[in-house]
């Protein structure tokens, strides 16, 4: 049986997410994830509500289990961890497929590039007893390529959190994907 989120949990959600990277998205599908996100005890302020969300939903904190919002004054609205891994577990198979290969994706990328070095000694020393920066310092191409990465596999999450919280949506969405 499909997950039964309110419209403002389901904003509430997408709150957590645009904070997290792909945590969340991870998070949905792994309770290693779900728990590793929750150890975090985190939160977030923005100065106005997210798009869509009612106007007072500007900020959350995660309290033991579950997200709250807003994170000061009464709370109006939350998610457990039990609701959020529920809702993974009633996502397709296909889709459950897709977020499983965009996480490999990112840490794929994250893997690539995590080595490169962004300082100003590539090819002058730091100092008199030192050479240069020995780390791979990335050509302009290059960085213009991770950054275009980037901005894809970011678009490719939030396209799946979106598809995994408004379904209906998701459906509809595939209609117009052959006009990319």
């Amino acid at each position: 049986m499909p997950a039964t989120l309110s419209e403002e949990q389901r904003h509430l959600i997408a709150f957590v997410a645009r904070t997290n990277g792909t945590m969340l998205l991870e998070a949905m599908i792994d309770d290693h994830a779900m728990q590793a996100l929750l150890a975090r005890a985190g939160g977030a302020t923005a100065p106005t509500a997210p798009d869509g969300a009612p106007d007072w939903m500007t900020s959350y904190w995660t309290v033991a289990d579950k997200f709250v919002s807003p994170g000061r004054d009464k709370m109006r609205v939350k998610v457990t961890a039990a609701q959020v891994r529920k809702l993974g577990r009633s996502l397709p198979a296909g889709l459950h497929a897709e977020i499983r290969q965009c996480l490999d994706a990112h840490g794929a990328e994250r893997e690539r590039t995590r080595e490169w070095c962004y300082c100003p000694y590539a090819h002058t020393a730091p100092n008199a007893h030192s050479g240069p920066c020995a780390r791979h310092h990335p050509s302009a191409d290059e960085d213009a390529e991770h950054r275009h990465r980037a901005a894809e596999l970011r678009t490719w999450s939030q396209t799946l959190l979106r598809q995994a919280l408004y379904p209906a949506a998701g459906v509809q969405l595939d209609l117009f994907a052959t006009l990319r």
